[in-house]
């Protein structure tokens, strides 16, 4: 097979990503894959920007809940072959960051952060999700065992919102609210009281936190240089 076919090949993937079809987009990710594509940019140049495009889709509404979260989910499948395939290759495929992600404790909504959770895989990052009504110390506890970069907390309730408050004190208390970036949402959030909790960082929609995550690491790794 040759170049002209891993870049056809790289078309039907990106097309079956944005429909949300995890069979035709698994099939399309191996023939590109056999016909010798560099899995890496099979992430950076199809995956990613094909997902950023579902997720853009979503929130003007062209799309609805099951089309994003199908579209995610074969993100995350393919980015599995293609992380085993570099393994195969002798190589290692290293995450972007590890975030522990989990809905705060009285709230058992999960929906957003399930969403949020898959689109951080697609996106290259190791996710550890801890599920919904999560006390303040299992976020943190997940974190240090799993040496986390991010710890992301989601309420939907304003009954609930108290417990991301709850994880930023318990960060500080214990001196380590430097080591980790918090990041907080969910529909009883907003930027001003991300801001009063001293969060790093705040979206209302599950791209824009993805593109908020990216920058604050950039701006993170780029300040532990300096």
């Amino acid at each position: 097979m040759t170049a002209q076919d891993a870049q056809e090949e790289a078309r039907h993937l990106g097309s079956a990503l944005t429909k949300g079809d995890r069979e035709a987009a698994l099939a399309a990710v191996r023939r590109a894959l056999g016909a010798g594509a560099d899995p890496l940019a099979l992430i950076q140049e199809v995956i990613v920007p094909s997902l950023v495009e579902v997720g853009r889709r979503f929130e003007e509404l062209e799309v609805f809940l099951p089309e994003l979260m199908a579209s995610g989910e074969a993100g995350t499948a393919c980015s599995q072959v293609i992380e085993e395939e570099i393994i195969r290759r002798g190589g290692t495929l290293k995450a972007e960051a590890t975030i522990v992600i989990g809905t705060v404790r009285g709230d058992i909504h999960d929906i957003g952060k399930n969403i949020v959770g898959t689109l951080l895989k697609a996106h290259g990052y190791k996710v550890i999700d801890i599920g919904k009504d999560v006390p303040a110390a299992t976020f943190i506890d997940a974190a240090e065992a799993n040496k986390a970069d991010v710890i992301a907390a989601s309420a939907l309730m304003s009954i609930t919102r108290a417990g991301c408050r709850e994880v930023a004190d318990l960060l500080r208390e214990r001196n380590l609210r430097e080591k980790y970036l918090l990041l907080v949402g969910g529909g009883s959030l907003d930027q001003a009281y991300a801001s009063e909790i001293g969060a790093d960082g705040y979206s209302s929609t599950a791209s824009g936190a993805v593109e908020q995550l990216k920058s604050l690491l950039a701006r993170s790794r780029e300040g532990s240089r300096t």
